[in-house]
């Protein structure tokens, strides 16, 4: 009994799976329905469509036995949600605000050196583990997976959540916005046999480097850097372990990914402070 229930959402049957995805899905849809084209229920809206829409695609995943299918079909699970924040960025006219800026618009050049050093945990696991040996074919979709992944969680949780609740004061947004970030990674207690410690240990971890990312986008003006930090991250642990999926950390491990990311946290909140509580850059879209 408790290994069943240990497993409860990975061992869900595929149609559940489905119908629990769609219903999030249309209860996002119809958040939207209330919301402006900003605030927190717009933020609510967009995190619990994403969220919904992984989760249905993840029991799609799930319902066939195809090995190619099981490689391509992963696609449609940020390509569908990138589509979307692209349609968004694009209709609202948001990419400047987002962080979508031209070089000349950056600031803070100095914040690259806490941004590198988030890179040190997945550096010193691939120090640690040496290369996985991988086909080439499945290291490039690997690889062309989490390019598009971390594009979508930038643009939707450094881009388009954290302009959506520009009014809030500076911190409440990182906050906010690295929580729903974290949250996101919810999708994946849904995955066959999915180590659902793994994920909790994976989505409290992401909140924590989330409010570093978050501060730095604002700071810098620009998510292209952080966009580039994120893949170099994920593209480490793709390295070691063959593929960025969240696993269960030793003890000692856990105790010290957990210090150095919590450093790493209030690094991000130090580089907010003094700053005014709903400041943010003007910037002119491109008609």
């Amino acid at each position: 009994m408790i290994g069943a229930a240990a497993h409860l959402l990975p061992d869900l049957d595929w149609l559940i799976k489905l119908a629990i995805g769609l219903i999030v899905a249309a209860a996002g849809v119809l958040l939207f329905r209330q919301a402006t084209k900003g605030g927190l229920l717009f933020a609510l809206a967009l995190f619990t469509v994403e969220t919904g829409t992984l989760v249905a695609i993840r029991a799609v995943i799930a319902a066939s036995a195809s090995s190619r299918w099981q490689y391509l079909m992963p696609f449609a699970l940020v390509l569908v949600p990138a589509l979307y924040v692209i349609f968004i960025l694009s209709r609202l006219g948001r990419w400047r605000r987002a962080g979508f800026t031209p070089p000349s618009d950056w600031r803070a050049p100095h914040l690259a050196i806490p941004l590198l050093a988030t890179l040190a945990l997945p550096a010193l696991g691939l120090w640690g583990r040496g290369v996985t040996s991988m086909l080439a074919l499945v290291f490039a979709l690997q690889i062309l997976f989490m390019l598009v992944d971390v594009f979508m969680e930038e643009a939707t949780y450094r881009g388009i959540i954290l302009e959506a609740i520009h009014h809030f004061p500076t911190s409440s947004r990182v906050l906010i916005a690295s929580l729903l970030f974290g949250l996101s990674h919810i999708d994946n207690l849904f995955l066959p046999g999915a180590d659902e410690i793994g994920v909790l240990y994976q989505i409290f971890e992401a909140t924590l480097i989330g409010i570093l990312f978050a501060a730095a986008r604002l700071r810098m003006n620009a998510i292209w850097p952080i966009i580039m930090i994120h893949a170099a991250y994920n593209f480490m642990l793709i390295l070691a372990f063959g593929h960025a999926s969240p696993v269960t950390p030793t003890l000692p491990g856990f105790i010290i990914d957990t210090t150095v990311n919590l450093s790493l946290a209030v690094v991000g909140l130090m580089l907010l402070r003094g700053r005014s509580a709903s400041a943010r850059p003007v910037v002119r879209e491109a008609a």
